[in-house]
């Protein structure tokens, strides 16, 4: 004797499917998607870095660092860099956020052309490393960047200004 079952039919709702569909891929996309700061994130970071306060937020700045053209491998020089920048008064004056772009192949041309710049860009930046690019009447400077660090995004290298 065969059983046979008859169940009922339900529908389904093909919206909340579609929207637990889309939230599971926004979960499991956001741990490999390239990092891209915004440009408001960008001009928080010249905020913060023209009144002095990159040394006031933990891990921002770290070593290795990149400053224009040249390694500071200890993070003792790292921070006695931004000290000593904050203590000149350096400023981004009058600071426009040009462009973000990803770190390409030809990308540590602008800091220098060396081997050893070439080899921090092959060796300490990756996926979500970006190149920022300011203007400011002092002249064009460039900001390695990469993933948040308290809301900022992380500072990696930095040069300019560049006439």
């Amino acid at each position: 004797m065969e059983r046979t079952r008859t169940f009922a039919r339900r529908r389904f709702p093909t919206g909340l499917l579609c929207l637990a569909l889309a939230g599971a891929a926004l979960l499991g996309s956001c741990a490999t998607a390239p990092y891209m700061p915004s440009q408001r994130k960008v001009q928080k970071l010249v905020d913060l870095i023209d009144r002095g306060g990159v040394g006031s937020v933990k891990g921002l700045a770290s070593a290795p660092f990149l400053l224009d053209g040249e390694i500071l491998l200890r993070p003792a020089d790292v921070d006695a860099a931004w000290a000593n920048l904050a203590a000149s008064g350096f400023k981004m004056a009058s600071p426009k956020v040009v462009s973000t772009a990803r770190v390409g192949d030809d990308s540590y041309r602008l800091f220098a052309g060396t081997m050893e710049v070439r080899a921090f860009f092959r060796n300490y930046l990756n996926k979500d490393s970006v190149v920022a690019t300011i203007d400011s009447s002092e002249g064009r400077f460039y900001l390695l960047l990469n993933r948040e660090v308290s809301g900022y995004p992380r500072i990696q290298g930095m040069r300019g200004p560049v006439r």
